[in-house]
């Protein structure tokens, strides 16, 4: 049982699928934060209108007419989340590249 930890601590370099996970993660979280924060086909505008509507749907219910004034609804809180989610993705990327190099 100790050989087989010592030579898992023995190895060196980055594993390929560390690599792979963080790339293609890195490359999702950019692509869908670009679209978010620069509104690409109308996706945030569309999932603001969405969660407001359900919004004032559970409010309709409980006999309150009007809508609850959420932050969660307006685009640019979505957009704002695009932004974090593209500066998150190419965080990810550089890490890649930096486990790469130094793999």
């Amino acid at each position: 049982m100790t050989d087989a930890f010592f030579l898992a601590a023995r190895s060196t370099g980055s594993s390929p699928v560390l690599l792979s996970v963080f790339f293609l993660g890195g490359v999702v979280a950019l692509w869908s934060g670009v679209s978010w924060a620069f509104d690409i086909r109308g996706i945030t505008t569309r999932r603001a209108e969405r969660i407001r509507q359900r919004n004032a749907d559970m409010w309709a219910t409980t006999g309150q007419l009007g809508g609850s004034p959420s932050i969660f609804a307006a685009p640019g809180y979505l957009r704002f989340l695009g932004a974090l989610m593209a500066v998150a993705g190419m965080l990810m990327l550089l890490v890649t590249y930096a486990l790469w190099h130094l793999g």
